[in-house]
């Protein structure tokens, strides 16, 4: 894995790079996950991974399917990436970009696992405190989980707080044993 986010990193910078100079980050996103969505199709996949299809025929592909959602410098960094073999680390770029993008916009994203819907005062709250922490603004996206059996799990970025009574039953078994 980190093989793959070694190989996407100096492409995810450059094409953030590029969205920044023409002050397009949110579009460049927009269009960078419907590039994700095209080659995650497994027709498509087949296609690309097929050396029996050259290069150009592979770009002109991906291209036309997106031709509605893209814009000339981002086709480019298609035949960019199909040229150099890389069209397999997309969705590696598409999570560092993500980040880039967050982090260009002072904000973190908070992916809550629950056994049950939180309300919205419950939300807030959580919101509340991670951004204190944080000191960025947070966006909250909820997992309902219900193998927790109560309580939640927050992961940002690589910060896990598990206060799940899953997690606190198995912690009191191996005090127990």
């Amino acid at each position: 894995m980190s093989e793959l986010l070694t190989t996407a990193r100096p492409y995810a910078k450059a094409l953030f790079k590029t969205a920044r100079e023409q002050n397009m980050i949110d579009a460049y996103f927009d269009m960078l996950k419907n590039l994700l969505t095209v080659v995650s199709d497994k027709n498509v996949s087949k296609i690309l991974s097929n050396d029996s299809y050259d290069g150009k025929y592979k770009s002109s592909l991906i291209t036309d399917i997106l031709k509605d959602s893209s814009n000339e410098h981002f086709n480019r960094f298609i035949n960019l990436l199909i040229d150099n073999a890389r069209i397999d680390v997309v969705h590696e770029i598409t999570g560092l970009y993500d980040i880039f993008l967050q982090e260009e916009k002072s904000q973190k994203t908070a992916l809550i696992d629950t056994a049950f819907e939180l309300d919205s005062d419950q939300i807030t709250e959580i919101k509340k405190a991670l951004e204190k922490r944080f000191d960025k603004k947070i966006e909250i996206k909820q997992n309902i989980d219900s193998t927790l059996l109560a309580g939640a799990v927050v992961k940002v970025d690589d910060l896990v707080i598990d206060g799940s009574y899953k997690e606190q039953l198995r912690k009191l078994e191996s005090h127990l044993i």
